[in-house]
């Protein structure tokens, strides 16, 4: 099941799941129910609360990391889900399946920054690169308070950057979805969505998850 590809944004992921994406108990809960009858529709629960934890933490990445381009950002949710996804089984310890996720997301983030630094010729408006602390408390924060927020800062937006951020952090679709869908050129699409990130970042109601 290509989740990435089938489902739209975060919202549409955390409605289709028995429970709330932030219920440890009932994640692990599922995750020893998979492992012990392989169940396909076990699996694809499971799945949908993957990639909804890996966009967040990506998403808010995004947000407070102004080296991350959108389609850095894109490429890292994709791999990062499809590795986990691969991985399953290689959780020893299911009751420590969610801290799994969380450090094979954070992992990523890390080599993304490694190889950022590595690069030979660094954008000259780009801060410093510094790594994240050892623990993310946004990685574990409530989504159904972010989304509203989110969604309330993308309206705030001037009109020619309000739609293309809704289709892309509300509704999850890429560059070429956005282009499709809009008309527009997927290269016009990214230079919108780099503005419209750069003024999210601005919005004082997202300062509390930056």
């Amino acid at each position: 099941m290509a989740v990435h590809d089938e489902l739209g944004g975060l919202e549409a992921l955390a409605a289709r799941l028995p429970f709330h994406p932030d219920d440890q108990a009932a994640v692990v809960a599922l995750y020893e129910r998979w492992c012990t009858s392989r169940h396909p529709k076990d699996l694809a629960l499971l799945e949908l609360w993957l990639y909804c934890f890996v966009r967040r933490y990506f998403l808010i990445r995004m947000l407070r990391e102004p080296h991350l381009s959108e389609v850095e950002l894109e490429q890292l949710i994709g791999d990062t889900f499809l590795r986990l996804r691969r991985q399953l089984d290689s959780v020893r310890e299911v009751e420590r399946f969610v801290s799994w996720v969380g450090t094979a997301c954070r992992n990523a983030f890390l080599n993304y920054l490694r190889a950022l630094r590595r690069r030979p010729i660094p954008e000259p408006y780009d801060p410093p690169v510094e790594a994240p602390e050892a623990e993310d408390h946004l990685a574990r924060g409530d989504l159904a308070r972010l989304l509203p927020v989110l969604a309330a800062a993308v309206e705030r937006l001037p009109d020619f950057l309000r739609e293309v951020a809704r289709l892309a952090l509300l509704e999850g679709l890429t560059y070429h979805e956005i282009s499709r869908r809009l008309k527009r050129p997927p290269g016009t699409v990214r230079v919108y969505l780099s503005r419209a990130f750069r003024r999210l970042r601005q919005d004082p109601a997202l300062q509390e998850f930056l």
